[in-house]
């Protein structure tokens, strides 16, 4: 499946606006039930960015990586998460835009989890 810019422009957009309803229990519930999911390793490097008490990212950032993960937990976005085979596809996508937008903060956080 390829996404138009309007359709990629629409999946960040939602994802931003997102940021607010953001709920780390969710997430992790998420994660545990999408194992087999190829992205789902960004995802919960993203999810430990934003919950690891010890590591602290600016809110333009925090705001960033909550928006897309909650896009990803919700079933109804820009591809309907139910559709066999294409359903995570948008999903994918804005995790990793997000990855690529914020990779020296990505960088900085496995450094600090490095140092643990």
């Amino acid at each position: 499946m390829v996404f138009d810019d309007s359709q990629k422009q629409k999946a960040m957009d939602l994802a931003q606006s997102l940021s607010e309803t953001f709920d780390p229990k969710a997430a992790y519930e998420f994660a545990k039930k999408h194992i087999d999911l190829s992205w789902l390793d960004d995802f919960k490097l993203l999810l430990g960015m934003i919950t690891d008490k010890e590591f602290s990212i600016d809110k333009t950032t925090w705001l960033l990586i909550a928006g897309a993960l909650a896009y990803a937990v919700m079933p109804m976005d820009v591809v309907p998460d139910f559709i066999p085979g294409v359903g995570f596809v948008d999903d994918a996508f804005v995790i990793g835009a997000v990855m690529k937008k914020i990779s020296g903060e990505i960088d900085r956080y496995k450094q600090h989890l490095s140092q643990r």
